[in-house]
């Protein structure tokens, strides 16, 4: 090999590292929850709240982890996507909030897929803060922007 390419592939191994940008913690929690959603896995989303976590509805994280097995299993399917993420950070707490676009196919199982919502907009607010090896979901609050049962 030309010695004078050597210098330029090690350039080219060390650059990927050199320019790479550490990924934001609290985005990447934000990112996993979408994924958790998409996949109707209710264990993936429950991995990211915290031990401490409570909301207006839920006393408790297992609480919380049950609605979202209960909402999970009534779908066959969930699309979800969030935008307009907005991250106000702090040492040890950080707020994001954000826009969640969901649509799903409710099972049929009697009148069940006649009353689940087939899309629905909410506008969430959630404190973080670091817990193990990641940030997780300490508080979550929500409210509905729109909703749709369509065809």
């Amino acid at each position: 090999m030309n010695r004078r390419l050597v210098p330029f592939f090690a350039l080219l191994l060390l650059a990927p590292s050199a320019c790479r940008k550490e990924a934001d913690p609290v985005r990447a929690t934000i990112e996993s929850l979408e994924s958790a959603a998409e996949d109707r896995d209710a264990e993936a989303a429950g991995e990211l709240l915290a031990a401490a976590y409570t909301d207006v509805e839920h006393p408790d994280r297992a609480a919380a982890l049950g609605t979202l097995r209960r909402y999970f299993a009534a779908y066959e399917s969930i699309s979800a996507s969030f935008s307009d993420l907005v991250v106000d950070r702090k040492p040890d707490l950080a707020r994001a909030t954000f826009t969640a676009s969901f649509n799903g196919s409710p099972r049929k199982l009697g009148a069940l897929s006649e009353m689940l919502p087939r899309s629905a907009k909410v506008r969430f607010e959630m404190n973080l803060a670091p817990e193990g090896d990641g940030w997780k979901v300490v508080w979550a609050s929500w409210s509905l922007v729109s909703e749709g049962t369509g065809p």
